[in-house]
């Protein structure tokens, strides 16, 4: 049953919404189907029918629309997420009511995971606009094949102010000089940062955390904690390693055929070779090896498969932007934190395409031109893009020194990511809590310093693996039978690595690698 909520709008209109998730709460089947409604297929393929039938082709807007009509148009809009918050009825139903009088618009929302999206495109399933991205609901793949809607001569016309607000970043939903998706703006780089315990290294030890940092200056910092507290592990971490270490290349196949972002904008950036010829990663990898034989890692960090924040490790990692506050609530993390980057910001077409909407090429015209108008709503209305990220002022969040401030209220009953429902670059800043305050202009900083970003040449390649795939799945198991060891120090890298590199060699690296070099080759001269 698709997830779907009904909502009764007050006035002369009827919306349809759905559900999504969220990582603190989750519903039981049997709510999800509580909220899920008693629409049938046969329901919706009418509903389909009707808004087909009332299509005339026009060139109306959506505002001269909701003029003529008594009804605003209303949008079958796909959502990524998987979960139902709480409070979405109420959300959505105030949503629809703004959006209504403003633009003459109401959205009826499906919320879909990863596996949902690439099967109901197959299908053909009827939808307006929806979330697509490089990593779900492949973006650039769909657009290829004809699934989206190419508005490169409507939107200007049709959303001016929307117009303006992506540009200059366009190029994100732009496949052969047309324009396919909307990109819903947010962090476009990969920045790695260290999640640093500031009471402990600024208030006891007296020390500065720099905003940037390199790897190796990480280890008098383990050292110190060590020193205090021998019987506790500095670098604690779980079998996966440490989160974003990988952004230091741009995979091209699986994980052990990269370009590394460091050689960007010179002869060898267009270069595929395997991991072990990363010496940026290879020299993380060696640091973290030494701080393993020194007890800075937990000896079973290799099977450790869940790291709470009960452990209260001084040092984490993780991928954010600049001016992150989601790590900083003490009364959740145990104590106040800051973050030093210590990797990127790097760019590629994949790290840009976190979030885009793209519209069905099978919808009518005044749908597509509403889907626009409701785009540009979202970018141009400050209120309007707050509710839908954040829920009901006042009883999910409220605002404190130009940022927001979720409730426990928001926090049990609307809380999902961000970017599902539109740009984050439009919405205000979150603030972890009044004493740990983000800055209102926060994302104006991570822009400009995307203008220094290490910009992958590659130009959006994505590798074809269809001759390859027996080499691949060999090298991949070979690969993970390693993986765990290796990224949390256990093992020693340079002699790991040259394990791996006959193994794999074994079982075709050179070729896919060959292969790759070719089609990435042929890709850019048609990009020429």
């Amino acid at each position: 049953m698709k997830k779907r909520v009904a909502l009764i709008l007050v006035g002369a209109f009827l919306a349809l919404t759905a559900c999504g998730k969220t990582e603190q709460s989750s519903a039981t089947e049997a709510d999800k189907d509580t909220k899920q409604g008693a629409s049938t297929e046969a329901d919706k393929a009418t509903e389909r029918d009707t808004k087909t039938e009332a299509a005339t082709g026009e060139e109306t807007t959506a505002e001269q629309t909701a003029t003529n009509s008594d009804e605003p148009i209303n949008l079958v809009w796909w959502v990524y997420d998987e979960g139902v918050p709480r409070d979405l009825d109420k959300v959505l139903q105030k949503a629809n009511e703004i959006s209504a009088e403003k633009i003459g618009v109401t959205v009826e929302m499906y919320f879909k995971n990863e596996e949902q999206f690439p099967l109901d495109m197959t299908a053909g399933e009827y939808y307006d606009m929806t979330f697509a991205c490089d990593w779900c609901n492949d973006f650039d793949k769909n657009a290829r094949i004809g699934y989206f809607y190419d508005i490169t001569d409507m939107v200007q016309d049709t959303a001016p102010e929307l117009y303006k607000a992506v540009d200059p970043w366009w190029g994100i939903g732009t496949l052969n000089d047309r324009i396919y998706g909307v990109p819903m703006l947010k962090d476009l780089g990969a920045e790695v940062f260290f999640r640093l315990n500031s009471d402990y290294y600024e208030g006891e030890k007296g020390m500065t955390i720099p905003e940037n940092m390199t790897f190796e200056e990480l280890e008098p910092m383990l050292e110190m904690w060590k020193e205090d507290n021998p019987d506790e592990y500095p670098l604690y971490m779980g079998r996966n390693g440490l989160g974003g270490m990988s952004n230091e290349h741009e995979s091209i196949v699986s994980s052990y055929l990269v370009i590394p972002y460091s050689k960007a904008g010179t002869p060898e950036g267009t270069k595929i070779i395997p991991i072990w010829e990363d010496e940026d990663y290879m020299n993380m990898l060696r640091c973290l090896h030494r701080w393993y034989e020194k007890g800075y890692i937990n000896p079973d960090a290799a099977t450790t498969t869940e790291f709470p924040y009960t452990i209260l490790a001084p040092v984490r990692t993780g991928t954010a932007w600049t001016g992150y506050k989601g790590w900083s609530d003490p009364e959740t993390v145990g104590f106040n934190v800051k973050l030093s980057r210590f990797i990127g910001p790097n760019i590629s077409r994949a790290t840009e395409q976190g979030a885009l909407f793209a519209i069905n090429a099978a919808a009518p015209e005044e749908n597509v031109k509403a889907c626009l108008k409701y785009m540009e709503l979202l970018y141009t209305d400050v209120k309007f893009r707050d509710l839908l990220a954040y829920g009901i002022e006042g009883e999910h969040f409220d605002y404190y020194e130009g940022t927001v401030i979720r409730t426990k209220e928001g926090a049990d009953g609307y809380l999902m990511d961000n970017f599902v429902t539109g740009p984050s670059i439009s919405a205000t800043v979150v603030s972890a809590s009044k004493e740990v305050l983000a800055d209102p202009d926060q994302w104006t900083k991570v822009y400009e310093g995307y203008k220094t970003a290490k910009q992958s040449d590659t130009k959006g390649f994505s590798f074809n693996a269809e001759n390859s795939e027996a080499e691949i799945a060999s090298m991949d198991a070979i690969w993970d039978s390693y993986y765990n060891d290796l990224v949390t120090g256990t093992i020693d890298p340079d002699e790991t690595m040259e394990e791996l590199k006959g193994l794999m060699e074994a079982s075709g690296l050179q070729s896919v690698c060959d292969e790759a070099q070719k089609q990435l080759d042929e890709y850019l001269k048609t990009m020429e």
